[in-house]
This record gives structure tokens, sequence and C-alpha cells, in this order.
């Protein structure tokens, strides 16, 4: 902790308290020359970047993860609404680029440990530092496609730099491979740094799957909307994504954590304070002793206005297998089965992702039965992969348990996918991947023989290859929530903007105006009404259609839909420049289809 409140105060120190992005004239002038003379000035440095580019429990989890296709909210994604203008966008200010300046910075500056440091420590250190900068400007590209590449920090007075246009995202993303390679060959395990060897070789994975199947499901470049230069840029990214993902695999060093016990596996990994370091490659830790919390339990308990009341679709829980590998979907009645049925027989990570019947959590010390609330979810499934069940973890900041940023789960699945993109899929890989994730759940993992109708429906149509469907399937599933937005980004790499505007449906109710058993418990509960009676029972949630402002009822579906206001439009693959970046530099441009 002491090393965190240096490394933050030399951060401070650097960054100073600019407001605006242009004025970096005294940052150089600091601590270059009294500063970086040793190892240990390297590693303080290095792990306060890893402190600060860490994401956190919200932003893993419901800052971005709440905004895809298998979640119903109350509020609705602004981006996403066909009002959404440049004008609305923000973004592309001091604090959104300081990051970088942070890392170059470092960059810089390493290699005045020259002499107190062997060559394989400086390039350990320059290895963290292009890690973060390949983290960086993936990022940056998923939002904006082309940006401004800078290798190196700014004089507030080199103005062909800092108006610069923006260059080609082709070029942006070899160099962020290059950063991913080098960072791979020279990080080393060392204990007195927190970025491993293993978190660079698992984020090559992610961002190459993501820039390989970008550009095969889209085939010019959103920003310009030009064919790619490169031809086989979309092979070249799957294929390095293979590398990655075998030499983690192939390492020994994890595995998914699998103690047979199908009920409650999958489920432990995101309740325990200390990461799972079998599967966990990189975590966000958390800790009570030294009083750092956060609060998911009482996100996902409250009706609150700190909520989104972020509720699973029919439709996602519709593409959990049967414990049997058969689908729940060629059951010929699956549309009309009760939230109970739902449940029967199922993929065991549904009733560890959502709050199955016989729920139970710690009260006053005491187990006791817990039923999902209508105060809470809008479709009658509740989520549960994040919240601890005992009750004195669902106030304010009073959860513990650490979050994968990333796990060997999804190097399986990201190693699947390139292979079935490359057309290299076969039972070989799949009994190496797939099926490993299947079996640990209780499903039998065999291989596909054929596509599944309701998938290709589910995305539009556009995939029929059974090997594609069943990843896909497999990817909600098992990343269900986890990894802030990337099921979001998913969607967009699919070329699945669409999708947002599906139904957004409940569970099976039946009628209006007769009170149901929504939860399983054997009690009424909920009744569906078009105007509130005037005697209310007792124990009855009502959801008055006259008055509410979220739903709409299907008498065809006997379901709730929640009202969905989304209309897609293609250039929303990427996001506008915002009016005060291309004011600021008019070299800039805006991205296609926006003004």
């Amino acid at each position: 902790m002491k090393k965190i409140y240096i490394c933050l105060a030399l951060a401070a120190l650097a960054l100073g308290s600019c407001d605006d992005f242009l004025d970096k004239t005294p940052i150089s002038k600091i601590d270059s020359e009294k500063y970086f003379k040793n190892e240990k000035q390297l590693q303080i440095y290095a792990n306060g970047l890893y402190f600060d580019f860490t994401p956190d429990a919200y932003s893993l989890t419901i800052d971005g993860a709440g905004v895809n296709d298998y979640i119903a909210r109350s509020s609705d994604s602004e981006f996403l609404l066909p009002s959404y203008s440049v004008n609305k966008e923000g973004g592309w200010t001091y604090s959104s680029w300081k990051d970088l300046f942070r890392v170059n910075y470092f960059l810089e500056h390493i290699d005045k440990a020259r002499g107190a440091c062997t060559s394989e420590q400086l390039n350990h250190y320059r290895g963290i530092a292009r890690f973060w900068r390949a983290c960086f400007y993936a990022d940056k590209v998923k939002t904006y496609s082309d940006v401004p590449w800078y290798s190196n920090t700014i004089d507030a007075n080199d103005t062909t730099a800092l108006f610069k246009t923006r260059d080609d995202r082709e070029l942006v993303m070899d160099s962020v491979l290059a950063d991913l390679n080098y960072a791979c060959e020279n990080i080393k395990e060392y204990n007195n740094t927190s970025v491993t060897p293993w978190m660079a070789l698992a984020m090559k994975s992610r961002i190459c799957l993501y820039e390989g199947t970008y550009r095969k499901y889209h085939l010019t470049n959103p920003s310009t909307n030009q064919p790619w230069k490169e031809a086989n840029g979309s092979r070249k990214f799957l294929e390095e994504c293979v590398k990655a993902s075998e030499e983690i695999m192939n390492s020994g060093k994890f595995r998914l954590y699998n103690t047979g016990k199908l009920e409650s596996d999958y489920h432990y990994i995101f309740l325990q304070e200390a990461p799972v370091k079998q599967e966990a490659i990189w975590t966000k830790e958390y800790n009570i002793q030294f009083g750092a919390m956060h609060d998911l339990s009482n996100r996902f308990v409250s009706p609150g206005n700190n909520t989104a009341r972020w509720s699973p679709t029919q439709e996602f829980v519709n593409t959990y297998l049967k414990r049997d590998g058969t689908r729940f979907t060629d059951d010929k009645n699956y549309k009309t089965k009760t939230f109970a049925q739902n449940f029967e027989n199922r993929d065991y990570r549904l009733a560890q992702s959502m709050m199955p019947p016989g729920y139970t959590k710690k009260v006053g010390g005491v187990d006791k039965a817990t039923v999902p609330s209508w105060n809470v979810t809008m479709t009658g499934y509740q989520i549960i992969k994040w919240s601890i069940p005992n009750e004195e973890a669902e106030g304010v900041n009073c959860s513990y348990n650490s979050i994968p940023v990333i796990r060997y789960g999804e190097i399986l699945l990201n190693e699947a996918e390139a292979k079935a993109e490359l057309g290299q899929m076969n039972t070989t890989v799949w009994d190496k991947t797939i099926r490993l994730l299947r079996e640990r759940a209780g499903v039998k993992g065999d291989a596909p023989t054929s596509a599944d109708p309701y998938m290709e429906a589910y995305f539009n149509n556009t995939v029929t290859d059974p090997w594609i469907l069943e990843i896909r399937r497999e990817r909600g599933i098992e990343l269900f929530f986890e990894c802030g937005s990337m099921r979001y980004h998913d969607l967009m790499r699919w070329g699945q903007g669409k999708i947002f505007e599906h139904p957004y449906g409940s569970i099976y109710i039946g009628q209006k105006g007769k009170a149901i058993d929504s939860n399983g418990d054997g009690k009424l509960d909920l009744e569906v009404v078009d105007k509130a009676p005037a005697k209310k029972e007792s124990g009855i949630t009502y959801i008055n259609l006259s008055s509410s402002k979220f739903y709409e009822w299907s008498d065809t579906e006997g379901r709730l839909y929640r009202i969905n206001n989304y209309k897609w439009d293609d250039k929303k693959y990427v996001h506008p420049l915002p009016v005060s970046a291309t004011v600021n530099n008019p070299n800039l441009k805006q991205n296609y289809g926006w003004k």
C-alpha cells in the first residue's frame, strides 16, 4: 500500500493539475533528473500504472455490461437512441489522453536507470509500458477507429504533432500488435511488479480476436467507409490470437477451476476475496482488511437510483442448453414454460448467474429463502453472479469479492472462435475448449452436428456455421455480465448492431388480470393489469400497464416486454469525434456518417 501511495504522489507531481490537454510544459521538467535512477524507482512507477489502469469492479461489470442485447434496463443508453448526435459526444479531453502521456513519459526515461539495471530489467519495464500503451490504443480504436498515434510525449510548442490528423486504423493496430509482441517477449515474472507475461498474452489474445473478426465482418474502415488496405489483415490478427491463446494453453500455468461441484464451481470464481489463481490471469483485487471494498452486491438487490435494474431477458435465457446437450428451444412448448421450469435440467451456469427457485442467502447468520424482487428485476430474472449470498455484503461498499479482468475461460473461447473464423475448427479444438467449459457446468459437451435455428434467428440469419453459432452461444453464457463492455464490443465486431432492436422479454406470465406464482415458491405474487385494482391483495406485486413507462404487453406471447426505443444506424459501429475536438483541430476530420 505504501508503494501505491508513493506512486500516486509521483503521478500527481508528474501530471500536475492542468485542465488543458495541450498544457504539458512543466511535466517533462520535474522528475527527469531526479527520478528513474534505479530498478526500485522503475518498479514504483510501473506499479502505479497498474494501479491506475486496472478497471474497478463497477467498470468490469455493470458499467458497460448493462448495455447489450441480453439485459433489459430501466434507463436507455443515450447512444443507442435515434436522437443521439455529435453534439452529445464527450471525451477527447486532457483526462482521456493523460494515461498515454504517462506511459510514453515512462518509456522516454527508463534508460536513465541504465547501469543500475540489467538490459533484461530495462526491457521488462519497457514491456510493461508498451503493454499499457497497447491497451490504451486498443480501447481508443474500438471507440473511434482512426486515431492519432503518438509513440512519444508531445511538447506544448510542437504544433505539428498536436494538430496532426488521425492515423489510419490499420497503422495504429499494427503498432498495437508490435507493442503487445514486445510485451509478451520481454515482461518477466518478477514478484516486484504486477504485470505478468500471461497478462500480456491474454490481452493479445483478446485484442487480436477483436480486430481480426472486426475486419472480417466489416468490409470497410468505419472512419472512412473505404476498404481495408491490407487484404489479409483479418487473418493476420486471428492467427496472432491463436498464437497467444495456445501459448497460454500449452504452458500448463492455468486451468479451469473445476472440483466436480457442478452446482457451484462456476459461481465460486466470482465470489472470492482472494483470486482463484488457477483460472484468473488478471484480477481487480479487493480486501476487507485494508478496507478496499465495492458495492456490487448492493446494486443487484437495490431498486434505488444507483441501479438500472439490470434484468436478463427471456430471449437470452433460451440460449442455455439442457444438461444432456440438447437445445431448450427444441422443446415445442419452450415459450410457455414457467420461471421454475426454465431452470429444470438446464446448464448449471443459469442458476449460478441468475437467482433460481430455492435460492438462499445468509440473513443474520441463518440461511433464508430468497426470490427475485419485481422492484429490482424488470423481467423476472435477477442477476446473482456477483452478489455475495449474505445480507451483510449488501450494504454500500460492503462487498469484498475480487473481480476477474481476464480469465482462462475467455482464452479457451478466444482460441475456439479464432480457429472457427479461420476455418480450422474441428472436434480436437472443440474438445480442448468448448467441451471443457460446458462439462464444468454439467452440460454434455459433444460438438454440434447442425446449426441451431434459434441461434441463427438470434443473429439475424447472418451466420449459418454451426461452430460459430455454438461458440457465440457459449461466449454469451460463460462471460455473462463480466469484462465490462465486452458483450457490447462482441456485437460491434460481429456487425450485429441490429440486435439492439430485438425484443427484451420477461418470463412467461400467461394473461393479464390473473395473479401467478412468478418465482416458483408456491405463492401468488404477480399480476399484470391494465388498471390498478381498487383493492390490492397482500403479497401481490401489480404491474399497471396504464401507468408504467417501461412495459408493453403481448397477448400472443403472454409476457411483458421492456419498451425498446433503440434504432440502429450502422454509423454507430464507432462513436463520432466530439465537436470540441474537431473545432480545436480541424485536421482530425469526422467519422463517416456523422455530421
